[in-house]
């Protein structure tokens, strides 16, 4: 229940692209996607809520590491950059799936919603799936929503649990390919500050320099050749 389907079901395989956030930002936005601009006040306002949530709600401290005591607390005291990148996975992965709905004229009612929140044990363990996926409780319709268009798009193009590992795999590329297409078109950028956006793997990554001629990756000088 909300796991992340792409994430987890496509990523064996997921093509081999890159959409980075190397073009110009406007000021204050995180993320660009389509007509919509997430910033990075309410990106840090988002990940400030879930953390204070995620660190009263054991269920979710259980559910995001397995292994805790129902009476423990993950100690989280500040805000990671790899939350933030996380969060900002979320959030761009919803977009994405709407994007993928609309091109595959897919309807998720909000009865859908609601059963598969019921079939999680209710608002309150959905809930603390939600915080243990990355996100404020807010976000639990969103993610529900996200995981029944990712199931029906995977079900649409022949997924089966039970299928071969070269059929599995064959569903997995057709259907991150829309969601590679889905990315284009809305055109995702994503503030350097953050990261980039790596389809190959459907999430915000650190953004990495290449080293130009003659650095070391050391901080020294190259040693003279002579």
């Amino acid at each position: 229940m909300f796991r992340t389907a792409v994430k987890t079901a496509l990523a064996a395989g997921a093509a081999a692209m890159v959409l980075t956030g190397c073009q110009p930002m406007k000021m204050g936005s995180a993320a660009i996607i389509g007509d919509e601009r997430i910033t990075t006040a309410a990106l840090h306002r988002t990940v400030e809520e879930w953390n204070e949530q995620f660190r009263a709600d054991p269920e979710a401290n259980m559910r995001r590491v397995g292994s805790l005591a129902p009476d423990q607390r993950l100690p989280i005291d500040a805000i990671s950059e790899s939350q933030i990148r996380e969060a900002l996975t979320r959030l761009v992965m919803i977009r994405l799936a709407d994007e993928v709905a609309r091109t595959e004229r897919i309807d998720v009612s909000t009865g859908q919603v609601d059963e598969l929140i019921e079939q999680a044990g209710g608002q309150r363990r959905a809930g603390s799936i939600t915080l243990a996926n990355g996100l404020p409780v807010r976000y639990t319709r969103d993610l529900a929503r996200q995981e029944l268009i990712q199931q029906e798009v995977l079900t649409r193009h022949g997924f089966e649990p039970n299928a071969s590992r070269d059929r599995i795999r064959q569903v997995q590329q057709q259907v991150v390919r829309l969601y590679a297409d889905a990315a284009r078109r809305l055109k995702v950028k994503i503030n350097p500050r953050y990261g980039e956006f790596d389809v190959s793997r459907l999430a915000v990554m650190p953004t990495v320099y290449g080293l130009s001629r003659g650095e070391t990756g050391t901080g020294e000088p190259p040693e003279d050749a002579s």
